[in-house]
């Protein structure tokens, strides 16, 4: 990483910098973009159409107005990864033995993709389920 892919703290900079992994979003703004993620206009643009790219640029001209500088390809990238991270955990906690996942946005995102069926959603086991009748 050279010099350039650091915040500049001496003058008060808050832009975010692309580095190696991509473009560091704060929490803010990852919760700002799940909530636009979250709407139905949005949600079903995004599953009902072959070219997205009109939706990306949506998304972020709507980021932008809440304050937050993003390019459509951010946003896109951004969405891609907190999905992965959605699938992965929705596997560990469906995974037996494994802990419960810690994944931030885990609500959220169930929100959103609650009837995807690509993902399966948490389930009890039996044993679980009769101890609770």
């Amino acid at each position: 990483m050279d010099n350039n892919d650091s915040l500049d703290e001496s003058q008060g900079s808050t832009r975010t910098v692309k580095q190696k992994k991509g473009v560091i979003w704060g929490n803010a703004e990852t919760s700002a973009l799940i909530k636009i993620w979250g709407e139905a206009e949005i949600k079903y643009a995004l599953s009902s159409l072959k070219c997205n790219c009109e939706i990306f640029e949506i998304i972020s001209t709507e980021l932008n107005k809440m304050g937050f500088n993003r390019s459509a390809e951010e946003c896109r990238t951004k969405m891609k990864s907190l999905r992965k991270l959605y699938k992965q955990a929705v596997t560990q906690n469906n995974t037996s033995g494994s802990g419960h996942s810690k994944f931030i946005w885990f609500d959220e995102m169930a929100q959103i993709f609650r009837t995807d069926t690509s993902i399966q959603p948490l389930r009890t086991t039996e044993s679980e389920s009769a101890g609770n009748t």
